[in-house]
């Protein structure tokens, strides 16, 4: 399995190209706004994309979906369950939510982002390809983590960062987020953490360092 990060938009969301486990297949975890970049990584090196997989369904992370779908209309785009409810009924949780918390980026992304938004998505079961998933709530009530043993790797969204964890203030809840970041630091220690913003770590580092997990 290989792993090619990309860092996007005003809020540094991290996008990874997974590829390299079977054939030529590759998949998009998380999908900000502009996609532009990893949409030609997978053209330039002759990759298909099989799957987006989206660890929750907040703004930072979806409106890149658009993109993906010009580019690759048959995709099949995975989110939470829970999560669904930010996609539903043209995105008006997720515009009343960008309404609230940033007017700023509505007004400058939004509307070019979400011209063409999907409105099927797939839930997610235990399993997606080439990942397990571990229901994660508490940053969002769908927020997964996406876990591969054999690549000793975990996709963990916002749930958890270097030295520190998600916010719960934007539909989530506390107390799940913190049982969420707990059930990760269960995973073996060697386990890499790619998250959704920041640096990579491990869950090793994490147990010795961050303090949500210290104890």
């Amino acid at each position: 399995m290989r792993i090619q990060p990309f860092v996007i938009g005003p809020y540094g969301t991290c996008c990874y190209a997974v590829y390299g486990y079977r054939g030529r297949e590759c998949v998009l975890i998380d999908a900000p706004f502009p996609l532009d970049k990893p949409l030609s990584f997978i053209k330039e090196n002759g990759l298909d994309l099989s799957a987006v997989l989206l660890t929750h369904g907040h703004f930072d992370h979806i409106f890149g979906l658009a993109e993906a779908r010009s580019e690759f209309p048959d995709v099949p785009i995975f989110i939470g369950a829970e999560d669904m409810a930010f996609t539903a009924d043209g995105y008006s949780a997720t515009i009343g939510l960008l309404e609230a918390f940033d007017p700023f980026f509505l007004s400058r992304y939004a509307s070019s982002a979400l011209d063409g938004m999907p409105s099927d998505f797939t839930a997610y079961g235990d399993e997606a390809f080439p990942f397990s998933v571990i229901r994660t709530p508490g940053h969002t009530p769908g927020s997964v983590s996406l876990y591969s043993e054999s690549e000793s790797a975990v996709f963990t969204g916002d749930t958890l960062f270097m030295g520190s964890i998600g916010r719960s203030d934007l539909g989530g809840d506390s107390s799940e987020l913190l049982e969420s970041v707990r059930i990760l630091g269960k995973l073996p220690p060697e386990t890499l953490v790619f998250p959704g913003h920041g640096m990579s770590t491990d869950i090793g580092r994490e147990l010795r360092s961050n303090p949500y997990l210290i104890g």
